[in-house]
């Protein structure tokens, strides 16, 4: 799973200039009080994990990172000066792909990628690509990759790891904040799948959030039920869905979807399912529609749902918002090997944290802040003594983790 290593912040919004964060592979988790940007860093944590920055393409900007996984790492600077049309967006990255005996060197910028070995500068090659590919790193590594190989006569399994690694990138294209309250929820129910009707099967597709849980789950009973006034899908076959009816109670569940329109493409067939209800059934056999579920249990399920598209990387504000501490229990059980990065001013997410080292403690935790002096707000790895300090007294008494941070005035 490609994780983000570090991010330096060279010019964001009131962020202090040169601000750098390093992060865990697992949890990461901001304090600060109210106002101190941590729902921006979590914004911007999104944005440079999916690495899409359209939705900054009107703010002047200019951030590094670096992000790894198994199969390789990427070092990304990103800069861009506010206008209309993100047309000032630069990137230059430089990939080095497990498998490639040389990482390749890519600048981007408008609408032109340069690709060159970074240790013979003389092989450069040039590729124009669409205004639509905007900041999206995935899209630029694919034009790099394929530049390459045109303008080079190699054939493709020379940059194949390249792809690889942009294949890795594109898995988490889309990538959100989950908010605080309940705009995930109203989303998921907004959501359209699409059909296709061909001699090999059907095909589906979605917009708005189309997890892989719900197109797998409608490609299994798609053909079946091709025709239907209502189509179902059980839980057995969305497992978000199975986990959401397990750990609210529920014997069962099942997803909901009408036809909205049906448009015949030559010999395919098109269908457009939209209204999205998940229903769920009691012991008694009573059944519950999610949209008269309580606001936590809501949300409950509305994560399972987000996890199932944030596969390598979750952000997550207040996490532990209405959310019973043995649902909490469950969320974060969920969470699996994902790099996470949370915010909560519960201590219920801080208290079920558990620390191995002085090292792991400064790994965890994000301080936010504002500079009593400039108003700057600073973000901040904590020092090394602080994260000792804190570990020693952490291991001496058994005290909550959340009262022990609010005591050392890190909460």
């Amino acid at each position: 799973m490609l994780k983000l290593q570090w991010l330096q912040v060279h010019r964001f919004r009131a962020v202090q200039p040169g601000t750098r964060l390093t992060f865990s592979p697992s949890f990461n988790v901001l304090l600060g009080e109210n106002g101190t940007g941590k729902t921006t860093l979590l914004d911007l944590v999104a944005a440079v994990a999916s690495s899409d920055f359209s939705a900054l393409r009107t703010e002047a900007f200019d951030l590094e990172y670096a992000m790894a996984s198994d199969t390789g790492r990427i070092t990304v600077r990103v800069r861009n000066e506010a206008g209309d049309s993100g047309s000032g967006l630069v990137m230059d990255l430089v990939v080095a792909p497990g498998d490639m005996a040389w990482p390749l060197v890519i600048h981007r910028e408008g609408q032109q990628v340069t690709v060159s070995r970074q240790d013979d500068t003389s092989d450069v090659v040039h590729e124009r690509i669409a205004p639509e590919v905007g900041g999206r790193l995935w899209l630029v590594l694919m034009s790099g990759g394929i530049a390459w190989v045109e303008k080079t006569g190699e054939g493709t399994a020379a940059v194949e790891p390249l792809l690889a690694m942009a294949r890795e990138v594109s898995a988490q294209a889309g990538l959100g904040r989950f908010d605080e309250g309940l705009a995930y929820f109203e989303q998921l129910l907004q959501v359209e799948l699409r059909l296709s009707r061909r001699a090999e099967g059907v095909l589906a597709t979605g917009t708005g959030l189309a997890s892989e849980d719900l197109l797998d789950g409608l490609r299994k009973v798609a053909a079946a039920q091709w025709g239907s006034a209502r189509y179902v899908l059980p839980a057995d076959c969305i497992p978000f869905l199975r986990d959401s009816a397990r750990l609210l109670g529920f014997t069962s569940a099942e997803a909901l979807l009408a036809p909205l329109e049906t448009q015949p493409q030559g010999k395919y067939e098109t269908l457009s399912l939209g209204h999205l209800d998940l229903v769920f059934t009691g012991p008694g056999g009573q059944r519950v529609s999610a949209r008269e579920l309580g606001y936590g249990q809501k949300r409950l399920v509305a994560f399972l749902h987000y996890l199932a598209h944030a596969r390598a990387v979750v952000v997550a504000d207040e996490l532990a918002h209405a959310l019973h501490p043995r649902q909490l229990r469950a969320g974060m059980e969920q969470l699996g090997q994902r790099q996470s990065f949370l915010t909560s001013q519960s201590p219920l997410l801080l208290d079920s944290l558990r620390f191995e080292s002085p090292e792991h403690v400064r790994a965890t935790f994000v301080r936010c802040r504002r500079d009593e002096g400039s108003g700057a707000v600073v973000w901040e790895d904590l020092s090394p003594g602080v994260a000792e300090e804190f570990f020693t007294a952490y291991r001496a008494a058994p005290q909550r983790v959340g009262e022990l941070l609010q005591a050392r005035g890190l909460w």
